[in-house]
């Protein structure tokens, strides 16, 4: 007989976890062996509809995940919840195995986790697992006093169909329906205007990289439907900080999307990139930058952080940085990175002298092929349900040292 597994999460709009939680459920569906119910979590902003922020999957995806039943009063065999506050509270059913996906970018505020106690090791009273995407964020909910061994890190996945290099052929074609000349030289980003994503550092660096080229291109995104939130304040804070810096010349080749992006969308841009750059402070995982290698576009990423776990030398350029304490009235015991400037300035200029340069070859299939969905899925089910299928082993955890400039 097969287990059946409730698992409580969005689904429906593209934020990350929602993103996650859809494609962990088609796997499951596709690989079979365990019966599945899903129970829809309120979203965490009231905004948030399924309408306007559509996660772009196909028809037949979202077909499959509709005929998901919810839960019918049967006692499941095991619980996983996917949603923000990560809300490790006892479930109704007593006795049965609970797992809880958590995340940490630079530290765990109080108002993160919605079942509140007193010690941190308290907060895994009633779970038995908490699933987290990377070494770095397993590193940090460890250091806020999660009990070590309950903490299991399992990456996120990529959709390789969705998410497929395209030939000469076809890049030349997209490249030239964004408006981009054979000659120009594309960075990107699609990350939110946070300062964890360090989207000021990336204009410094490219405006450096723009006065030497005139054939540099970035391409941000703005985030006001999701998020709420604006690039403005960034340019205007980089303004502040080095003055002259943003020319007219600069502005005129940076360009924000600011339309909400499906898979389809996403993949365009990062087919048209020439590198995508993510110099970010903090991540959880940085699921953009395992996207942009899926599609055969090499990665500039700050090293030392979640990334590292996929991000292997070769694939990808791991721009140096300095481990920093986050301030210990916002997030007690949190971390951070500080790039170094100058080694990013150089990793763009590389490329804007070097021109196109596209990811291929086995190491490289290999490695897309390595961190689909499927295999996620597999190892999630070994951890709930051992003889379901292979047992998950526990990946070793890397010292956490500060990378050097």
């Amino acid at each position: 007989m097969q287990p059946l597994l409730r698992v409580e999460g969005w689904r429906g709009v593209s934020h990350s976890f929602a993103m996650v939680n859809q494609h962990q459920l088609l796997a499951w569906l596709a690989r079979g062996g365990v019966a599945l119910q899903h129970g829809d979590l309120p979203f965490f902003r009231a905004h948030w509809n399924t309408g306007r922020h559509d996660p772009g999957l196909t028809p037949g995806q979202r077909e499959r995940l509709a005929s998901l039943p919810p839960p019918d009063g049967r006692r499941p065999d095991a619980i996983y919840r996917i949603a923000f506050p990560a809300d490790l509270s006892p479930a109704r059913a007593d006795g049965v195995p609970q797992f809880s996906f958590m995340v940490c970018e630079y530290g765990l505020p109080r108002s993160y986790v919605a079942a509140r106690l007193a010690r941190p090791a308290e907060l895994l009273r009633d779970i038995d697992r908490v699933i987290t995407p990377s070494h770095w964020a397993r590193a940090l909910l460890v250091r806020h006093g999660l009990p070590e061994q309950q903490v299991q890190v399992v990456p996120h996945g990529v959709d390789a169909e969705a998410f497929a290099a395209p030939d000469a052929a076809e890049r030349a074609a997209l490249r030239e329906a964004m408006g981009f000349a054979p000659d120009d030289v594309v960075f990107a980003n699609v990350g939110i205007p946070s300062w964890n994503k360090g989207i000021d550092t990336l204009l410094v660096a490219f405006a450096r990289v723009r006065a030497r080229h005139a054939h540099a291109r970035l391409v941000l995104k703005n985030h006001r439907s999701l998020y709420g939130l604006s690039a403005d304040p960034v340019f205007q804070a980089v303004a502040r900080a080095h003055p002259g810096l943003l020319t007219p010349a600069v502005m005129k080749d940076i360009f924000l999307i600011e339309d909400n992006l499906g898979q389809a969308d996403l993949r365009a841009l990062y087919a048209c990139a020439d590198a995508y750059v993510s110099p970010y402070r903090a991540e959880g995982f940085n699921l953009p930058a395992l996207e942009a290698l899926a599609c055969g576009t090499p990665v500039i990423v700050t090293a030392g952080g979640p990334t590292d776990d996929f991000c292997p030398e070769g694939l990808a350029v791991r721009v140096p940085s300095l481990r920093r304490d986050t301030d210990p009235a916002v997030f007690d015991g949190g971390q951070w990175l500080e790039i170094d400037p100058d080694a990013l300035f150089t990793a763009l200029d590389e490329v804007a002298m070097r021109g196109p340069r596209r990811l291929q070859g086995a190491a490289w299939a290999a490695h897309v092929q390595a961190m689909g969905w499927a295999p996620v899925a597999e190892r999630l089910l070994g951890l709930m349900f051992p003889g379901a299928g292979p047992r998950a082993t526990p990946q070793p955890e890397p010292a956490l040292e500060a990378a050097t400039p």
